[in-house]
C-alpha cells in the first residue's frame, strides 16, 4: 500500500457530464414518493440528514425539485445502507452501489450547474527512478545497501541525499524513525511526488520512505511533506490497523487493511468521513467532491480520502495555531488535542522548528 504527497496544481480542463437520470417529486417537504422503500418518519428524517451531509455546500444551491429527486435515491439506499452497516459487512449489494452512483451522478450534475465543474485531479504516473537506497538503523543512522548503486546525476550528489536524512532526522522527535528500515532517494522530475511511504513487511511493523530531491528545496514544503507521509506511518502502523482480506463495515477500511476501533484514524473518519465516504468512493477521479465540501478540508489534496485528509490534518495541526473557529476544517485540526502523545508530539516537532 502507497501512500504519497504530490506537488500541488491546478485541475485540468472541465470535463462535461452529460446524464440521463430520471425520477419525480415536488417539494422540498419530503413528501414525494421514496421508491420501492417505505420508511418511518424517523427513518426518511435520517435518510434526509445523510442526503444533506453528502450535498454539501449544494444543499443551500439545488431546487426543490432537484432535492427531492436526490431525496427519491437516497430513501431507496438508506435502508441498504443500514442494513450493511448492522450486519457489519464491507461489501455493498449490487443495489446499493447502484444507487450510490445514480446519487453521486446527480450530485455531479448539480455540482457542474451551481459550483461549476472541476474536472479530474489529473495526476500522471511519471516514471520514477532509484537514485540512491539506504538501510536505517534503530539509532538514526543510515548506510547504503552494499549491492545497490549510487547515481549522482542531476547535479545531485550523496552528500545530498545525505543532508535530506540528516534534515529528516532534525524534524521529528528522537527515536521517531524507529520503524523505517529503509530510505530511498528517486526521483521522477521536478512538480511530481515529492516524497512517499510504504510498508516494508505485510503487517505495517516496519515502513520505508522515499524522497526526491527535485522537489525539495522548498523547505517549508519539505517540512510539510515529511510530517505529512510520517502521519501515513502514524496512523497505519501495526498497532493502528490490522492488515487482512477480511474487511468490516464498523471502521474504516482500505482494500486490504482494517483500521482498529480506537486507532486514530477511525476515530477521525467516525467524526469527519462516515456520512460521504462512499459518495467519494464512487468517483475518486473527479475534483467536485472538493467543491462539494471545500469548507471541510485544510487543502484540496485533503479531500481524496481520510486517510490523506488525517495527513493533511495532522501537518497543520503541528505547524499552526489551535484553531478557534468552528468550520469543520478547523475542527480536524483541533481534533488531535484529544490525544497526549500527538500534542506532546506537536510541542515537540514545534521546538524543534523555532514555533515555540
Amino acid at each position: 500500500m502507497l501512500y504519497l504527497r504530490r506537488i500541488p496544481y491546478i485541475p485540468l480542463a472541465a470535463v462535461l457530464l452529460v446524464l440521463a437520470i430520471l425520477c419525480g417529486g415536488c417539494g422540498r417537504s419530503g413528501d414525494a414518493q421514496a421508491g420501492p422503500a417505505v420508511l418511518g418518519a424517523e427513518e426518511r428524517a435520517e435518510a434526509a440528514a445523510l442526503l444533506d451531509a453528502q450535498l454539501g455546500l449544494l444543499k443551500d444551491e439545488i431546487n426543490d425539485t432537484e432535492y427531492e429527486r436526490c431525496l427519491a435515491f437516497m430513501e431507496t439506499l438508506y435502508p441498504l445502507r443500514r442494513d450493511r452497516l448492522e450486519q457489519d459487512r464491507y461489501e455493498k449489494s449490487a443495489e446499493e452501489r447502484r444507487m450510490v452512483e445514480r446519487l453521486n451522478q446527480l450530485y455531479e450534475r448539480y455540482t457542474a450547474k451551481y459550483l461549476g465543474d472541476g474536472g479530474t485531479w489529473g495526476y500522471g504516473n511519471p516514471s520514477q527512478r532509484v537514485l540512491a537506497e539506504y538501510r536505517v538503523s534503530g539509532d538514526g543512522s543510515i548506510r547504503a545497501d552494499g549491492w545497490s548503486q549510487i547515481r549522482e546525476t542531476g547535479g545531485w550528489t550523496e552528500e545530498d541525499y545525505l543532508d535530506l536524512w540528516d534534515q529528516m532526522l532534525s524534524i521529528l522527535p528522537d527515536g521517531a524513525w524507529r520503524d523505517f528500515s529503509r530510505f530511498i532517494v528517486f526521483t521522477d522530475g521536478e512538480d511530481e511526488t515529492l516524497a512517499y511511504v510504504t510498508q516494508a513487511d505485510s503487517a505495517g511493523e516496519r515502513w520505508e520512505i522515499a524522497v526526491d530531491p527535485a522537489d525539495a528545496e522548498d523547505s517549508d514544503w519539505f517540512i510539510e511533506t515529511v510530517l505529512h507521509e510520517y502521519t501515513h506511518y502514524l496512523t497505519l502502523n501495526a498497532g493502528q490497523a490490522d492488515y487482512t482480506s477480511r474487511q468490516t463495515g464498523s471502521t474504516y477500511n482500505e482494500e486490504g487493511m482494517v483500521t482498529y476501533a480506537d486507532s486514530y484514524l477511525n476515530a477521525f473518519y467516525q467524526a469527519f468521513w462516515a456520512d460521504y465516504l462512499d459518495d467519494r468512493l464512487a468517483n475518486m477521479d473527479s475534483y467536485n467532491f472538493f467543491l462539494r465540501h471545500e469548507d471541510d478540508f485544510v487543502t484540496d489534496y485533503a479531500s481524496t480520502d481520510p486517510a490523506e485528509d488525517i495527513a493533511e490534518s495532522f501537518t497543520y495541526f503541528v505547524l499552526q495555531d489551535r484553531q478557534r473557529g468552528d468550520a469543520v476544517w478547523e475542527r480536524k485540526l483541533n481534533f488531535f488535542y484529544d490525544y497526549r502523545e500527538l500534542v506532546d508530539f506537536r510541542s515537540e516537532v514545534r521546538a524543534r522548528l523555532g514555533l515555540e
